[in-house]
């Protein structure tokens, strides 16, 4: 069969879609498969209304100016800041439904987000003429099938162009599929947009090659064979529509194919828009989370069916990894994973070490990082990592289930910036139970972590179809709907439909706000301003460990600590303790001390903002003198910050 592969907008345009490389290589053996990469050509159109425009007089009015801004930023904007308020879709919706007024509903949102609603609006007006020579291009290949892929706001876009199949060409089989068709999405979808033939939900390999299976097959034998595939949605000869129970195994990490990223790679070799990203590998290492698999995180939105880690051999990582750089010819590589292989710091990245190529590698990990772990990534080429850190207190941690600790959070940016590496985090708050007082603790001491890398900003949880906190109301949201504008792309939907087709949820805030949480906002605005000026470094010189502290909103000081018992206290304080633990451990070293002189000890250095306390806890701060600073930049994610692990 002639498959064709649909990557709408607002797919992030730095790296290849992860969901279409990977079913091209499962399905390419046996079917011819193409990739049609619309965010691309959107942007591409985008990019010729804003040089024409540019082209034009100023006399020619706002519509003009404002179709001058339609470049790739914009369109990057979009797809990367305007998920939680649906601004992808609301683009899109007249392009699905034939309206022609642009909604004040998705002006606001732009808004709220502070992208331009005359740019937007005239987004919304280019949309319908890009859906139809979408379609147009889709049909010249002489599909049987074509698949779409829908993750953050690609639903509408690819509902849009699929409505235009059908009436163009429908004898063409419409599939659906990605993280916005799992469980009841993907019915809801399938119910009420007959434009879909079928839905494909979950992990789409295995699902997909049976689907196409079961459609080469004569019409009398079909409908048996649909009704074996594990979450397919599918229609009868009486076009009653039918949702299979998901369910069946999950592909081992063996199995997983490689991703054909080829069809990326040509699509914008000669594209306009190639001058305006930075193109990256993807590479998929591992599905699930082997966290999440026995704790749950409260606010991560990833389902259970999913959630059971499997992990490709090591080696197998770094053949195909460096067989890709060599091929597409880039050294920025992102990995789809929601967190690493803890063996992968012995097995996968030691290989990718003697590799001998300046790698630049963006990786999910668990905050619980060593010494080790850290220098391990940095010298395998990673340079940038989420780390799932969400919180300085070890309460809303234990709230989130993190498994983790506020001072073990702080070690972690540590020898993350004393190893160089980007962290990219969000400090999340609004949880139930959670205290004022675990912020001001908090916000008291974030002076002394000006030298480390601060959060991109404070944000309150939200309330995601699969996260704890959705399937167990009593965990503290009883109250929950769809987000509105579920209500504006979608009109036609009664609410138990729109209901199963919403993704993010409104439901009243829960634990801090008001005047806290501007401070905590404040005083993070601080730290981000200060980050690019200040250190806290040490140095170790004849048994003496000196201290340059040189962190902005304070005044430079250098500290020296002379007595072999400070030395090894503070030496030893780099992973968080309590008093009482910090004079066990000096004590089983050779340095008999009790814990009310390990207290003043610490209480001296707090003094000092040379520790960070929380939670009976402290830890030192600062890095080797020698140590890589981190000023630069982040490499551009698919998904820049996202749930964490």
């Amino acid at each position: 069969m002639r498959v064709t592969l649909a990557v709408m907008p607002w797919h992030l345009m730095t790296a290849p879609n992860g969901a279409a490389s990977v079913l091209s290589a499962a399905i390419r053996p046996d079917h011819e498969v193409t990739t049609y990469y619309g965010s691309i050509s959107f942007a591409e159109l985008m990019l010729a209304e804003a040089s024409a425009a540019s082209e034009a007089s100023e006399a020619s009015g706002a519509g003009t100016a404002a179709k001058a801004r339609l470049l790739p930023e914009a369109y990057m904007y979009v797809a990367e800041e305007g998920f939680t308020g649906g601004i992808g879709e609301w683009l899109f919706a007249g392009a699905l439904y034939g309206h022609t007024d642009f909604p004040d509903e998705a002006a606001a949102a732009c808004e709220a987000i502070g992208f331009a609603p005359d740019v937007a609006e005239q987004i919304f007006r280019l949309a319908p003429s890009f859906v139809s020579s979408a379609a147009d291009e889709i049909i010249a290949g002489r599909p049987d099938v074509v698949g779409f892929t829908t993750t953050f706001s690609q639903t509408v876009p690819a509902l849009a162009v699929a409505r235009r199949l059908r009436e163009r060409a429908p004898g063409t089989v419409i599939v659906f599929g990605g993280s916005n068709c799992d469980d009841t999405m993907g019915a809801a979808l399938h119910r009420n947009f007959p434009e879909i033939d079928h839905v494909v939900r979950r992990e789409g390999e295995a699902p997909l090659r049976s689907l196409l299976e079961a459609l080469a097959l004569p019409a009398a034998e079909r409908a048996g064979r649909l009704a074996a595939i594990p979450g397919l949605c599918w229609r009868d000869e009486s076009g009653t529509a039918h949702a299979n129970p998901e369910g069946g195994g999950l592909p081992g990490g063996a199995d997983f194919p490689p991703m054909d990223q080829t069809a990326y790679f040509t699509r914008l070799e000669n594209s306009p828009v190639a001058d305006y990203i930075q193109p990256a590998l993807m590479m998929e290492t591992a599905r699930g989370c082997w966290w999440g698999e026995r704790h749950h995180c409260t606010f991560c939105g990833l389902s259970d069916l999913i959630l059971p880690f499997r992990s490709k051999p090591p080696d197998r990582v770094a053949d195909e990894l460096l067989k890709g750089v060599a091929e597409h010819q880039v050294l920025d590589v992102l990995t789809t994973d929601n967190i690493v292989d803890k063996s992968y710091f012995d097995t996968l990245f030691p290989l990718l070490e003697k590799s001998d190529l300046d790698l630049r590698i963006m990786y999910e990990i668990k905050s619980d990082l060593t010494r080790d772990q850290a220098r391990a990534l940095r010298a395998a080429g990673v340079i940038q990592v989420q780390p799932g850190i969400e919180n300085l207190h070890s309460l809303p941690l234990k709230l989130m289930r993190k498994g983790v600790t506020g001072t073990g959070n702080v070690a972690t940016l540590r020898e993350l910036q004393e190893q160089g590496l980007t962290v990219l985090w969000n400090y999340l708050v609004g949880f139930p139970e959670e205290t004022e007082e675990c912020y001001r603790e908090v916000i008291a001491q974030i002076p002394f972590l000006h030298h480390l890398q601060p959060p991109l900003g404070a944000h309150r949880i939200a309330l995601e179809r699969f996260n704890p906190y959705f399937d167990n109301p009593d965990m503290g949201f009883p109250e929950r709907r769809p987000r509105s504008w579920y209500r504006g792309v979608f009109p036609h939907l009664s609410e138990p439909d729109l209901t199963d087709v919403a993704y993010l949820f409104e439901t009243p805030d829960r634990g801090v706000g008001g005047a806290t949480l501007q401070a905590l906002k404040a005083a993070f605005d601080a730290w981000r301003d200060a980050y690019s000026v200040s250190s806290l470094t040490h140095r170790s010189v004849a048994g003496r460990l000196y201290l340059y502290d040189r962190r902005a909103g304070r005044k430079a000081a250098d500290h020296i600590l002379d007595e072999p018992l400070e030395v090894a206290a503070y030496t030893t304080l780099a992973r968080p303790r309590s008093p009482e633990s910090l004079a066990r451990s000096l004590t089983a070293a050779g340095w008999p001390v009790d814990a009310s002189w390990t207290a003043t000890f610490i209480d001296e250095l707090a003094d000092l903002g040379l520790v960070y306390r929380e939670s009976g806890r402290a830890v030192t701060l600062s890095t080797a003198h020698d140590a890589t600073a981190v000023r630069g930049s982040a490499i551009p994610t698919p998904a820049m910050v996202g749930a964490g692990t």
